[in-house]
């Protein structure tokens, strides 16, 4: 069927095919990585306990490699939808039902679809958000995660029932009999395990921080099924590009050696041991005291292309 793809869709292709020679890690890899997690969460074995448990994701490493004072911040606070943040959602959910979708198609009903679908779900944390959504914002995200799906759809090659694809795919691993926990929710698998490529869809741009969120995913879905992913991808769904890399021993010890000094920092500050640092970024945009943390605001103010008098601070 390649001769019915388009150049941007033989370019997936391409980077996704497994290349001539390619081999599984060794078991022992694996079973290495696992005693180098343990090792690097000994300090804080102890601490927690199966009943009230150090739970650890994607979105809580990068939080606290970030800035730890807004990991702090979240956790006292409760997440609040809005428009920007659901667009993700209904996307993926639009894409899941694509996938499985009988006959040919088409965007909008998708989204609709989607919607509907995430609404009726009681178990789904942006239901009541959607229900009460206003019109008007209502009309925009559907515009908005219809362009997103389009994208998808012209640009990603056709996904085949052999490919085994699953969306929303979840894996788990704990150590220290329950105490800490580790939890990746992976937007697109595709594959078997072992020869497994994992796929992180973005509906904006591509930063490095998503290597790490991949290789997070890579890592956890290892120490699940004592057999290591093939290659690792983000891709963008607005840029129609692909980012990606195979998974190697070097890249599941850089794993571990991230996760465990997040995972160490996350028990500091929630055991209250230490202060929690302060790290400006471009994260600030999305934290819930960018308009009260000083160093934040000073840094919204540069990334804005502001110039503050000195005084002002």
């Amino acid at each position: 069927m390649t001769e019915e793809l388009n150049p941007l869709q033989l370019e997936i292709i391409d980077s996704l095919g497994v290349p001539a020679g390619w081999e599984p890690l060794p078991p022992e890899i694996m079973a290495g990585v696992e005693t180098m997690l343990a090792d690097e969460l000994a300090p804080i074995d102890g601490l927690f306990t199966p009943e009230d448990p150090l739970r650890v994701t994607k979105h809580h490493l990068g939080t606290v490699h970030g800035c730890e004072k807004r990991f702090v911040a979240e956790r006292s606070q409760k997440f609040a939808w809005s428009v920007p943040t659901v667009r993700g959602t209904v996307a993926h959910k639009a894409i899941e039902l694509m996938i499985n979708w009988p006959g040919e198609p088409v965007p909008a009903d998708l989204v609709e679809a989607a919607i509907t679908s995430i609404i009726e779900n009681p178990r789904e944390s942006a239901s009541t958000f959607l229900e009460t959504l206003p019109d008007h914002d209502m009309a925009e995200l559907r515009g908005q995660v219809a362009q997103l799906v389009t994208n998808f759809g012209d640009c990603f090659p056709p996904i085949k029932p052999q490919w085994r694809p699953m969306v929303e795919y979840t894996a788990k691993y704990s150590l220290f009999s329950g105490a800490v926990i580790f939890t990746a929710r992976m937007d697109l698998v595709l594959g078997l395990p072992g020869r497994r490529v994992i796929i992180d869809l973005k509906s904006g741009w591509i930063g490095a921080q998503h290597r790490d969120d991949l290789r997070y995913y890579a890592l956890i879905e290892t120490l699940r099924s004592r057999q290591a992913p093939r290659r690792l991808g983000t891709y963008s769904l607005e840029r129609a590009r692909l980012d990606h890399e195979e998974v190697t021993e070097g890249i599941l010890q850089a794993a571990v050696r991230r996760t465990g000094q997040g995972a160490r920092a996350m028990a500091e500050l929630i055991a209250g041991t230490r202060d929690a640092e302060v790290r400006p970024g471009f994260h600030c945009r999305w934290c819930p005291l960018n308009q009260t943390c000083e160093e934040g605001v000073r840094h919204l103010h540069t990334l804005d292309g502001d110039e503050a008098d000195g005084d002002d601070w």
